[in-house]
């Protein structure tokens, strides 16, 4: 019986890291003896060294692999790839320190090879298995690709479904098709047609065209509603009753008031498994801005179920840079905390959230919350209206987003004068973006600007304004954004001071300074 795709590639991440720690033992050699060893009692000293060190490794990849899930060295980032092999080579060194002192030969153990050995084994094997990581990323995974996936939905959310499963399927599922089931369950009271015999074949005929496919699972997307909670439970049972008649797993979507709940907000809690919902109660301030303390996913959620009573109010998002400015300007830390929500969009000012006690607190960058906001709005359910930024800027947003965001209810585009706007002009856009309906006003007008053109504004507007900055750029495309390991371990500012060191370097290097200064050493 051969091994499975998964058993061999571990197999094979054996041999990759034994290759390293071959090659990091050889410059661990040549950096401490240039090969040349004084001491006849030395040569089998590291010999033994190395055996051990190889048979650990060993029984460290078989550890790991049976104890973990194996999730594939290619859907792992670099940062997790690092933790790993920090990890392993930490308990290597503890399993071949524990050998050194039974055997008694530590005394005898150079401590500066030691040290090249620990250094050489990370720095190896962390490259080769980012080389092996890239090799299986170009060729694929077939075994992550096995099980086939038929998804159903109202023909008007296809295209909605469709964006929802095409990147997230990657690492499980392969998505063979999407079908509309309009004809098979008509949006009609379920008393209406139970007994229909055309209805009746119109689920057969699906049942055998999924089957066709030759798939293991379906999923049912069918948000509820107040309206129709009776037929979407209705259709989970029948659906779920066919298919399973055949041989197929059914995944049904949860909702709950028409909206879907993701596995970010999903809490346990004791024996049970709870959907969150944050009253967005909790704050707490840092150098004089009161920020909410929530995660991308639940501030989403908070303003979607909230715009009623958040329209023509205003929602920041504070970086260090912002807090600084504010710190600085009574009148710019009024308008922060006039705001109906100022998210921390800064990993130093989390820092401190969490230092407080808010430990699961996260960082709301502008770029994120509009990600997770236009994934949510695919439904249509909520508008959209994007004002500032340049004509280019304007121009690749209306195309990228329909592309990205199928569904999306989008009013309209503006791009303003890069000069002071008139009282008429001014009038002109405020009836411009009532007239359009939108509920989200997206404003990149860049900070500090942006925000005291919302407080101006507030009450004005018949919408939510979120002042989200450089954020069309990154939806555009001309601003690429940092890889997710970068955004993760809080050094995205990095990445961005390298794509325009002229005008970032001097405003993070004023700007950090002044925070590191007033925080840790004024302790405001």
């Amino acid at each position: 019986m051969g091994l499975s795709r998964s058993h061999l590639r571990r197999r094979i991440l054996l041999l990759v890291d034994i290759a390293a720690l071959l090659i990091a033992f050889a410059a661990m050699l040549t950096a401490r003896f240039w090969w040349h060893f004084k001491e006849d009692w030395m040569a089998p000293l590291y010999s033994m060294v190395l055996i051990m060190e190889l048979l650990f490794s060993t029984l460290v990849n078989v550890y790991r692999g049976r104890r973990f899930d194996y999730r594939g060295v290619e859907n792992k980032d670099p940062l997790e790839i690092f933790k790993e092999v920090f990890e392993n080579q930490v308990m290597n060194m503890l399993f071949l320190l524990i050998v050194l002192m039974i055997s008694q030969n530590t005394y005898y153990m150079s401590r500066l090879a030691m040290g090249y050995l620990v250094i050489f084994n990370i720095f190896f094997c962390l490259v080769f298995r980012m080389i092996y990581r890239a090799v299986l990323k170009k060729k694929g995974n077939p075994d992550y690709h096995r099980r086939k996936l038929v998804a159903l939905c109202y023909e008007s959310d296809i295209e909605m479904t469709r964006g929802h499963l095409r990147e997230d399927l990657a690492n499980e599922f392969e998505l063979i098709d999407i079908l509309a089931i309009d004809k098979a369950y008509p949006r009609d009271e379920v008393r209406h047609y139970k007994n229909d015999a055309e209805i009746i074949t119109a689920r057969n005929n699906l049942v055998d065209t999924i089957s066709s496919y030759g798939c293991s699972d379906a999923f049912v997307g069918i948000p509820d509603s107040p309206l129709n909670n009776e037929l979407a439970d209705y259709i989970r049972d029948d659906i779920v009753e066919r298919l399973g008649k055949v041989g197929i797993n059914t995944y049904f979507g949860l909702s709950l008031d028409g909206l879907w709940i993701t596995r970010h907000l999903i809490r346990k809690i004791g024996y049970y498994e709870a959907s969150y919902f944050s009253a967005m109660v909790k704050r707490h301030n840092v150098l004089g801005i009161d920020f909410a303390v929530s995660n991308v996913e639940n501030a989403v959620l908070y303003v979607r179920t909230h715009i009623k009573d958040m329209i023509g109010k205003y929602i920041c998002f504070c970086n260090v840079h912002t807090t600084v400015e504010a710190s600085e300007h009574p009148d710019y830390m009024k308008i922060q905390n006039g705001s109906a929500l100022t998210f921390p969009d800064g990993q130093p000012i989390v820092g401190r959230i969490r230092k407080a006690g808010f430990i699961k607190a996260e960082r709301i960058a502008g770029p994120d919350f509009m990600q997770a906001m236009f994934e949510s709005t695919m439904d249509g359910k909520v508008s959209h209206f994007f004002y500032g930024s340049s004509e280019e800027t304007i121009e690749l947003l209306k195309k990228k987003l329909p592309e990205k965001f199928p569904g999306m209810d989008i009013r309209g585009f503006y791009s303003p004068p890069f000069r002071a706007l008139t009282a008429e002009e001014d009038e002109e856009i405020v009836r411009m973006l009532n007239a359009s309906g939108a509920e989200l006003i997206w404003i990149g007008l860049g900070a500090p600007k942006q925000e005291k053109w919302m407080a101006e504004h507030q009450g004005k507007v018949s919408g939510v304004m979120l002042g989200v900055g450089a954020g069309f750029n990154f939806f555009a495309g001309n601003i690429k954004r940092a890889p997710l390991w970068m955004q993760k371990i809080g050094v995205e500012w990095l990445y961005r001071l390298f794509q325009d060191p002229k005008r970032l370097l001097k405003r993070y290097l004023e700007s950090n300074a002044k925070f590191i200064w007033k925080v840790f050493v004024l302790r405001k």
